[in-house]
C-alpha cells in the first residue's frame, strides 16, 4: 500500500513557493489604482468597489503571510518576513490613498517611483523570500526592484497602449522576480564556495 502524503520540509517549501508566486502575480495583476480612487469617494458614491478591492488586497496579504508561516525556518526569519510584507503593503495603500486625495504631492517623481505597483510587488515578494531563505550576498540581486518603475516610465514616454503596458510590467515583475530569486541563490552559493576554497586546510597532527 502506498504511503500517505507527508507535509514534510520539502512539501512546505514547495507550497510556500507556489503561494509566493501566486500572491506576487495577484499583487501585480490587480489594479489597485481603482481601490485607491474608490476609497477617496467611499460614502459619497454608491459603489462596492472599495469593498471588492479591499477583499483582494486582504487576500494577497493573506497569501504572503500563510506562505511565510508554513515555511520550515526559524521564527525570527518568519517574523521578519511577515513584518516586511505587512508594513510595505499597508504603507503603500495608505500613502497611495493620501496621494490620491492630494495630501501628498511633491516630489512627484519620487512618489511615482516608490508607489509604483511593480516596485512594491518585488520589494514584498523578493524581499520576503530573501529573508526567509537567509540570503547574504544574494541581496545583490534585489536591485531588480528598480526595473518596473523605470520600465513603466519608458513605456509612458513611448505612449504604448494600456494593454501592452500591463503585459510588459507583469512580465517584468514575474520573470524578473523569479530570475532574481535564482540569481540570489547562485550568488550565495558561489561566494560560499569561494570562501571555503580560501580557508587554510586543517593541519594534520603528526603521527606518534
Amino acid at each position: 500500500m502506498a504511503d500517505g502524503f507527508r507535509f514534510d520540509r520539502n512539501a512546505r517549501y514547495g507550497a510556500a513557493l507556489v503561494g509566493f508566486l501566486f500572491a506576487a502575480y495577484l499583487n501585480i495583476a490587480t489594479d489597485f489604482s481603482a481601490y485607491i480612487q474608490a476609497s477617496n469617494y467611499d460614502g459619497s458614491l454608491g459603489t462596492d468597489v472599495p469593498l471588492v478591492n479591499f477583499v483582494q488586497f486582504a487576500t494577497i496579504m493573506g497569501l504572503y503571510v500563510v506562505s511565510i508561516v508554513i515555511l520550515p525556518v526559524d521564527t525570527a526569519r518568519r517574523v521578519s518576513a511577515v513584518t516586511l510584507v505587512c508594513t510595505v503593503l499597508f504603507m503603500w495603500a495608505t500613502l497611495g490613498i493620501e496621494r490620491g486625495t492630494g495630501n501628498i504631492v511633491q516630489p512627484v517623481a519620487f512618489w511615482q517611483f516608490v508607489l509604483n505597483q511593480g516596485f512594491v510587488t518585488l520589494v514584498v515578494a523578493l524581499g520576503g523570500w530573501f529573508i526567509i531563505r537567509g540570503r547574504r550576498w544574494g541581496w545583490i540581486a534585489f536591485a531588480i526592484v528598480i526595473v518596473p518603475p523605470l520600465a513603466g516610465r519608458a513605456l509612458d514616454l513611448a505612449e504604448v497602449t494600456s494593454g501592452s503596458y500591463t503585459l510588459v510590467i507583469e512580465g517584468t515583475v514575474v520573470f524578473g522576480g523569479i530570475g532574481a530569486a535564482w540569481l540570489g541563490w547562485a550568488i550565495d552559493r558561489a561566494v560560499e564556495r569561494a570562501l571555503r576554497s580560501r580557508r587554510p586546510a586543517a593541519v594534520e597532527a603528526p603521527a606518534v
